[in-house]
């Protein structure tokens, strides 16, 4: 895993498993050095590779063993030398292995590349489902929602439960900006509005 990758917040906190709310506290904190990167909607903080070590380490176990002065000295340590080429980082009297923690992370880090390919981008750039025409993020609002996967692969019938947790897990790494989706889908707004016979009628004219 190159050293000069960056990731998110959003992505952050999807290799950790962590919701982003708490990436965000963790990075307001220090001692990691975030900077601002350019994306659609607008800049971003985001981390680089050592970052993302130091980050699951810690939050995996080392918060608890090392005190707040070793942490920083752990982080610039990490900070200090070639992460991709090292499997312990020394700092005073400690050394810390690290060759677990980065086999884990680049596992994790992989997880986001595998969900790059199960997406493509339409001509007005919005993320939809490979081999569909069905926004990612439109799926991901209706789970938000309250719809289960199954009630999507009803009113969806070109996905699976796979390709809904792909949108799922996808939307939490990637966050739209702008406009949210609606939480429902038509058919689900018309049948709880008692309008059956209208969605009798939609399912004809298909």
């Amino acid at each position: 895993m190159s050293e000069a990758l960056e990731f998110t917040t959003a992505e952050v906190a999807f290799v950790l498993r962590e919701p982003v709310s708490v990436i965000r506290k963790a990075l307001d904190h220090g001692p990691v050095r975030t900077k601002l990167v350019k994306k659609p909607g607008g800049a971003v903080r985001s981390v680089e590779w050592p970052d993302l070590i130091y980050l699951y380490a810690i939050r995996g176990g080392l918060q608890d063993e090392l005190t707040p002065k070793a942490r920083n000295q752990f982080y610039d340590a990490l900070k200090s030398v070639s992460v991709e080429k090292t499997s312990e980082v020394h700092f005073g009297l400690l050394r810390v292995f690290i060759g677990d923690v980065k086999a884990e992370v680049w596992k994790r880090a992989q997880e986001l590349t595998k969900l790059a390919e199960k997406v493509e981008f339409r001509s007005d750039g919005e993320a939809v489902l490979k081999g569909t025409d069905v926004e990612v993020h439109r799926i991901a609002a209706l789970l938000s929602g309250g719809m289960t996967a199954t009630e999507i692969c009803e009113d969806y019938p070109s996905l699976t439960a796979e390709t809904v947790a792909t949108a799922k897990a996808y939307a939490e790494a990637y966050p739209k900006t702008g406009r949210p989706y609606p939480s429902k889908t038509v058919k689900r707004a018309i049948r709880g509005a008692g309008l059956e016979e209208l969605d009798e009628f939609l399912d004809e004219e298909k």
